[in-house]
């Protein structure tokens, strides 16, 4: 945008406040500075140069009018003028325009005539200011060195014409820029007072032969002051796309006319400048090809051997020495063990600390491994947080269970970063050619499966694999086959648990609990499918069935005028996706059911999985008026920060907390605790796993609100839940209307 530099010379506050504001509305006009007296003004103006200035006629101190015949009486320095008073036009006006003023304006009256006056002198935009502005960018020749053939370009051109001043102006987006000049010091000037801005929209030669008689430029700074143009004449620099870039130009102090063969003269050395813009675009562009091109090579060769974040070989790399080292142990009689590492707890401190973090452990524990092991044994990194380590050469296939110990003990120990100290743990498979895989892929795939059996008898220690692993590896196979059925073929349902108010037992809500009618294994309970579901990328089409079923069901309540405040239905973090609000807010139109009659269940986890991105998908929720409950709370990671921050409804206290009240004091504290907290940034209590009368009564004196557990109903199917919901009068249920 084109920028007139201005400075305001005005001693009262208020009216400069108010200058300030009406110029700060328009971009094209910059304010570079201002001054309240005469002395103060002059020194600000001489060394700044601007293009224009407001003056205030009267000056406390010293005097607007003295300050004007001042500047006019400074040779080089003649920004335009504007002279802005409270007394009245006459004679002032005309005092001021003798004393050699630009304008005059009442600067208590309406001002829209002071911004029409400075847009008068501005030079018009060409229409494709943008492109053109975008095409001078991708040229990189702004603020660049000087260079001879451009130079030799200018000194030609002032010598065909015969002027003192030749250039090649740049024009960006609010000045102009030489990238030669000869016969002038200035390297740029204000684009607001450039006679090449004008050139812009000209395509041919622009001539002005007498500056002073032309009323675009005869006000003009560079006319009146430094370097005192009276002569112009500049072609435009037009790249082939048809952008103006700037202008070839040449000043001279008299006016004068350039005769027809100067004119050319000029054409052609336009042209010339267009060629080496071009040519030096082109060796840029080859430049970046070279170096994109050495730099996705480097890049390609790292990929196939190493691994970015922490330079241990990758997966390619490990298949390699894999293979080699099979064929050494082939030739020597040698055994060679594989190991497979997963870090336990990564994931949570990787989204609860951040991936700074994460990536930090990462490589503390590639200089673990390494240390840990042999100068022959290779650790290299599979991805995510799971490594692998090749032992070549081993006499016992006992020696791999040594070191898968030596690993684990030194994983487990803490380790401090970004000032926290931290705990992890890891799981570990050994396998061991020959006599449990006779190539790299069954070594490899054979160690993976003993990782997960350890991971599965509770981490932090390895397992050596065996076949009845297989085994369990193809009826969980099986088993995720089966569940891509059960979802096909409705074999899921819904058991429904309510939740009662603790204090007079009227029914607050049901939490909808899924649970899978197998034909092979019977009535599966989560636990054993959630996992599983989650592993294999089924959990968004299973929780999304789920919905569907727990809305459906509201709808029949409703329709029966059985009045449930709200159902509660689980929501696995890897649902928490951009699209999960509409297809909650489909459902519900679907069924025609109001948004309060739902509540979203998260575990704790869930809360640090993406933090901004949850935090407005949890917010779109309570927008469109689902609740939002946190399950399980107090077992996991959550900080009161995430909780004061995210749109959370209720809170739902764990049942580990509930199990041993009242006997258990240390639990009282906590669940007190938890409760007061939860009151105190407003969120409802909901108690898990009641069983006992003293249970209920010690969570109703301590606060809770609400809960659900044995004592008051197991979970039912919807079946029987309706039957419930018509004959009990535990709950005090009203006939709601339909």
């Amino acid at each position: 945008m084109v920028a007139m530099r201005i400075v305001i010379v005005e001693d009262s506050a208020l009216v400069r406040d108010n200058l300030l504001a009406l110029l700060a509305g328009h971009p094209s006009l910059a304010v570079i500075g201002t001054a309240a007296g005469e002395d103060e003004a002059y020194q600000l103006i001489t060394r700044t140069r601007p293009d224009t200035v407001l003056l205030d006629l009267a000056l406390s101190p010293g005097s607007g009018m003295s300050l004007l015949r001042k500047l006019r009486a400074t040779a080089g320095l003649a920004p335009r003028v504007v002279i802005l008073s409270n007394q009245p036009a006459d004679p002032y006006k005309a005092l001021c325009r003798d004393g050699g003023a630009d304008a005059f304006f009442d600067k208590c009256g309406e001002l829209s005539g002071l911004l029409a006056q400075l847009a008068s002198w501005m030079p018009p935009l060409p229409p494709n200011e943008l492109e053109r502005l975008n095409r001078l960018t991708r040229l990189q020749v702004l603020d660049t060195p000087a260079e001879e053939s451009f130079d030799a370009i200018a000194r030609i051109a002032a010598a065909i014409t015969q002027a003192p001043i030749g250039l090649i102006s740049l024009v960006d987006a609010d000045r102009q820029w030489f990238k030669a000049r000869v016969g002038l010091e200035a390297s740029e000037t204000s684009r607001s007072v450039s006679f090449c801005a004008h050139a812009l929209l000209t395509y041919d030669l622009l001539e002005i032969e007498d500056a002073t008689q032309d009323p675009r430029f005869a006000d003009s700074p560079l006319v009146r002051g430094a370097p005192g143009v009276r002569f112009y004449a500049g072609m435009p620099l037009v790249m082939p796309g048809g952008e103006v870039i700037g202008a070839l130009c040449v000043i001279d102090h008299h006016p004068r006319q350039l005769d027809d063969g100067q004119r050319q003269a000029l054409r052609v050395l336009a042209r010339s400048v267009i060629v080496e813009l071009e040519l030096r675009e082109r060796v840029h562009q080859l430049e970046r090809e070279v170096s994109r091109r050495q730099d996705a090579e480097a890049r390609v060769m790292r990929m196939a051997t190493r691994d970015a974040l922490t330079s241990l070989p990758n997966r390619a790399a490990l298949m390699d020495r894999l293979h080699q080292g099979i064929r050494a142990a082939q030739r020597t009689g040698t055994q060679l063990g594989v190991l497979f590492l997963d870090l336990d707890r990564f994931k949570w401190i990787n989204d609860t600390l951040g991936h700074d973090v994460g990536d930090a452990m990462l490589q503390e524990m590639a200089q673990r491994l390494n240390a840990t092991v042999r100068d022959s044994d290779t650790v290299a990194r599979l991805g995510g947080d799971e490594f692998a380590v090749v032992l070549p050469a081993l006499r016992r296939a006992e020696d791999a269970e040594v070191i898968a110990a030596k690993i684990i003990t030194a994983v487990l120990q803490p380790l401090t970063l970004r000032g926290r100290t931290l705990h992890v743990g890891g799981s570990i498979g050994v396998a061991v050619f020959p006599q449990q895989g006779h190539n790299e892929d069954s070594l490899l795939r054979h160690a993976d499966l003993a990782m997960y059996h350890a991971k599965e008898s509770g981490g932090n220690q390895y397992q050596v694999f065996s076949e009845h692993m297989n085994v369990r590896a193809m009826e969980r196979m099986t088993l995720e086959s089966e569940l891509r059925v059960a979802l096909e073929e409705d074999q899921l349902v819904l058991h429904y648990q309510p939740q009662l108010g603790l204090t007079d037992h009227t029914l607050s809500g049901m939490e909808a609990l899924v649970r899978w009618n197998h034909p092979r294994l019977g009535l599966l309970l989560p636990a054993r499918f959630i996992a599983l579901a989650e592993d294999s990328g089924l959990i968004c089409a299973l929780g999304l069935k789920v919905m569907e079923m727990a809305v459906a069901q509201i709808a029949a309540w409703r329709a029966l005028g059985l009045s449930v405040p709200r159902v509660a239905v689980n929501v696995s973090p890897m649902q928490l996706r951009s699209e999960l609000v509409d297809e909650i807010a489909q459902i519900l139109a679907q069924h025609d059911v109001p948004a309060a009659c739902l509540e979203v269940e998260l575990t704790e986890s869930a809360l640090t999985a993406d933090g901004p991105a949850v935090n407005g998908l949890l917010q779109a929720l309570r927008d469109m008026g689902v609740s939002i409950a946190i399950d399980d709370f107090g077992v996991g990671y959550s900080s009161l920060t995430l909780l004061r921050r995210l749109p959370i409804s209720a809170l739902k206290i764990d049942r580990s907390f509930v199990s041993e009240l009242p006997a258990n004091r240390q639990d009282i504290a906590i669940v007190e605790a938890i409760l007061n907290m939860a009151h105190c940034i407003g969120l409802r209590t909901v108690a898990e796993g009641i069983e006992h009368t003293e249970q209920n009564v010690t969570l109703g004196v301590l606060g809770c609100q609400e809960g659900q557990g044995y004592l008051f109903c197991k979970p039912r199917n919807a079946e029987d839940t309706t039957a419930w919901l018509t004959t009990t009068t535990a709950p005090k249920l009203a006939r709601a209307p339909v």
